[in-house]
């Protein structure tokens, strides 16, 4: 040995902080020395740094239409697609949705790219500083993982081809339509123009993609399994990342890596008609990979796409610059996490689990009698599947209520988004017991004691996916007022607050309607607080006044709170105004 070098240098997991990859001479006995270090107490697994392989087939034809999109018979059997015009109907992405492609880096001037790349807007381009401290000088767009620089330009050709079919720029007039739409995607470039590459790069780009905010990964190649391809591909799946990866072009029922790893979704190829990818299509010794590791199926055969718009390894196979037809499970991989990457658009707070459900419960039906998945992609009705919750909100009126007032609470404002909401829930005291169950929004309640209470709505839609919110009301102490009103010499009117807040400032009107010119006659005024159980007496003795009348005692306060009493009686007596 003559170096050795740690793997993920800035790693926070325990795990990748402890992987290093070891340095031997040329002609050396690598199997001997993997042997001795894995026999030694201290070493968890030790493993050679192997070589994989790229997904690809000798080239085919120059087809130049998407059938795989939206098939109308141009190439196979209409509709042997997967319904992405009627997909972007539902959801067309998001920039913040950002595509990882693990693959042979990408050519950032083509015109139907060059707007996707995902770019680190904490560092700073060019300054030869790690301005985000993420352990990576300058990766503005992603990160050469084999050469280790902030380069990585493709000079292979197939990561550009991945590229344009997960996230091409759509909608703008030249070449072709990505599956993701308005997603971003993350070049990690792998691979050299020869095609080689090792598990280690492969591992560095699958961690470097979880801790730099990819939601996707796509991974077109295959490797025998390894321990350390797998702990990268567990650390990803930890933080949420969906990774998909494709099933291999050896026409064989046994497991490729990283597809055949638990956390990443297998994806198998099919043909314009729906048939598997066989040596039929891509020649002796080449057909897409199948067996029950295997989750789903993509359209594979044929498959038009970006590439470099410079001289890159695949045009010595025949592949022209700028656009091209290939075929593979390579192309189906990308193809999966497009539509993964549609569904986090539209629902950003899926898991992993859930978006490979979602892709594998809501399928077409394939023709195979080899198992290649529980069917073809349709992002149609992966979409169609996917149901957003409810979002919870309410209100309520009066906004300071007293005890024993009734109070109206009202959810209207809560909605869902795709849906409509079927049944609303109330908690009164924040149990998690909901006393109440409603299909309409609004319902009331009042509580019997002063105080401050929690309230909790739980809104539930048709397709039983909900939500909660929880809010605080003050219930404060009530304000009552009995009012004891006089006739005879004037007016006399007694009032009493009967409840358990102090009334702040009383507000008091008495009218008259009837008797010797009284008829409109008011007077009012503005007493001082009037505390729980105190009493005050206002008078008014008109200064005319005889005969039978209504007197009409109005009563309120600051609180909101009012009382009326109205009474018949007589004023016999004319004299001053006067108020106690």
């Amino acid at each position: 040995m003559y170096a050795i070098e740690k793997i993920f240098p800035n790693a926070e997991d325990t795990l990748l902080d402890n992987i290093y990859i070891l340095h031997v001479p040329p002609q050396s006995d690598i199997l001997t020395i993997v042997q001795e270090y894995a026999q030694h107490p201290d070493v968890l697994y030790a493993e050679p740094n192997r070589i994989g392989i790229l997904c690809t087939i000798p080239d085919d034809t120059n087809f130049t239409t998407q059938w795989y999109l939206h098939n109308t018979g141009q190439l196979g059997i209409p509709d042997c697609d997967i319904d992405a015009p009627e997909a972007w109907d539902l959801e067309t992405g998001t920039p913040e949705v950002t595509i990882a492609i693990i693959d042979t880096g990408i050519d950032d001037t083509h015109p139907d790219l060059l707007t996707k790349i995902w770019n680190n807007n904490d560092e700073i381009p060019d300054n030869g500083i790690d301005d985000d401290d993420n352990g990576y000088i300058d990766d503005v767009n992603g990160w050469d993982c084999y050469s280790n620089d902030s380069d990585p330009d493709d000079g292979y050709g197939h990561g550009t081809f991945c590229a344009g079919i997960a996230a091409a720029a759509t909608n703008n007039s030249i070449g072709i339509a990505g599956v993701g739409w308005n997603c971003k995607f993350m070049p990690l470039k792998i691979i050299n123009r020869n095609g080689e590459f090792y598990d280690s790069a492969t591992a560095m780009g699958i961690v470097y993609a979880a801790d730099n905010g990819a939601d996707v990964i796509s991974m077109s190649f295959t490797f025998l399994d390894s321990s350390l391809l797998e702990d990268a591909v567990n650390y990803a799946y930890g933080k949420g990342v969906f990774l998909c990866a494709a099933a291999g072009n050896q026409n064989s029922p046994d497991e490729h890596y990283p597809a055949a790893y638990a956390n990443v979704t297998a994806v198998a190829a099919t043909t314009q008609n729906d048939t598997r990818c066989s040596p039929d299509d891509w020649g002796e010794g080449y057909g897409s990979n199948y067996g029950d590791w295997v989750d789903i199926a993509a359209p594979g055969n044929l498959i038009y796409s970006t590439m470099p718009t410079y001289h890159v390894t695949m045009n010595d196979g025949g592949h022209s610059q700028n656009y091209t037809s290939a075929s593979g499970t390579s192309a189906s991989c990308p193809m999966v996490a497009g539509v993964a990457a549609l569904l986090l658009s539209k629902n950003p707070l899926l898991s992993p689990d859930e978006v490979k459900i979602l892709l594998c419960e809501n399928v077409d039906p394939y023709n195979s009698t080899e198992y290649i998945g529980t069917g073809r992609l349709n992002a149609q009705k992966a979409l169609m599947a996917l149901n957003l919750p409810p979002v919870a909100d309410f209100s309520w009126t009066p906004q300071n209520p007293s005890q024993n007032q009734p109070i109206t609470f009202d959810a209207s404002t809560s909605h869902d988004p795709d849906g409509t909401i079927a049944f609303y829930e109330w908690d009164w005291d924040h149990d998690g017991t909901y006393e109440e169950n409603h299909t309409t929004p609004t319902t009331t309640h009042s509580w019997e004691q002063e105080g401050i209470y929690p309230i909790t709505v739980r809104v539930t839609d048709q397709k039983n996916a909900s939500d909660d919110r929880t809010k605080t009301i003050t219930v404060n102490g009530s304000i009552n007022f009995t009012i004891d009103v006089n006739g005879g010499f004037g007016v006399t009117a007694m009032i009493t607050n009967t409840g358990t807040m102090t009334a702040t400032t009383i507000h008091w009107t008495i009218s008259f309607t009837g008797g010797v010119m009284l008829l409109g006659r008011t007077k009012s005024g503005t007493l001082a607080p009037l505390e729980p159980g105190a009493t005050m007496t206002i008078k008014d003795t008109p200064v005319i006044g005889v005969g039978r009348t209504i007197i009409k005692v109005d009563v309120s306060c600051n609180e909101a709170v009012s009382a009326t009493q109205t009474k018949t009686g007589t004023v016999i007596l004319f004299f001053v105004l006067g108020v106690k």
